[in-house]
């Protein structure tokens, strides 16, 4: 309401491919949500900002964070992390959109994390065996409907130095954890080598 009488042309510039499941749209509004309060001088506090993220959608204000954070359960409830976390990972996006809708009109069973399994991630190893023994619950579903991401995830995880591999969100981008950078980068090479077409990157967590 703020804004509703002015008009304002965006270009957004896509690093990371639409419809991967990475939560680039999410992140897109986010950021969005910041610039205007800051240069419109709208002056909204960090709870309103908060309020009006959640109803744009369920993962916008989790990208307002400025550390780790972990986003779980039905309302969105976001839990914080003071600890800096190195993880080395490799993203394949299979240039497929998944239908959400879809996914999760076939998918019934959600299990939700308990609050407290948080605080004792004090480190790199403790993290990744918690992620490691988490599950993505839309992903049986996801495989079902697109066989060939499974394949991807089974590539990913079949190589050296590879903790654990998934799909991200409602997909169809995979993530592999890697134990290094090195490992990484040449499972990079070899995906690049046997799925030419796929966007394949390297990143980590800061």
């Amino acid at each position: 309401k703020l804004l509703k009488n002015q008009a304002f042309k965006i270009n957004v510039q896509k690093n990371i491919p639409h419809g991967s499941g990475l939560g680039g749209g999410s992140s897109n509004a986010a950021n969005l949500l910041n610039y205007f309060n800051l240069k419109m001088k709208l002056k909204l506090s960090k709870n309103k900002i908060r309020k009006l993220a959640d109803q744009i959608g369920f993962d916008v204000s989790i990208n307002l964070e400025k550390r780790n954070a972990f986003l779980t359960g039905k309302r969105g409830k976001i839990l914080r992390l003071n600890q800096k976390f190195k993880l080395n990972l490799l993203i394949v996006y299979p240039n497929l959109i998944c239908s959400t809708k879809k996914i999760y009109e076939r998918n019934r069973k959600i299990n939700l994390s308990k609050p407290q399994s948080f605080f004792y991630i004090k480190d790199n190893k403790k993290l990744i065996n918690f992620l490691k023994n988490e599950n993505n619950d839309l992903e049986k579903t996801v495989i079902k409907i697109y066989p060939k991401i499974k394949k991807i995830i089974d590539y990913i995880k079949s190589q050296k130095g590879c903790h654990f591999s998934r799909i991200t969100g409602s997909g169809s981008a995979c993530i592999g954890i890697f134990s290094n950078m090195r490992h990484a980068i040449y499972v990079q090479k070899l995906i690049k080598l046997k799925y030419p077409k796929y966007w394949c990157a390297v990143s980590k967590t800061i």
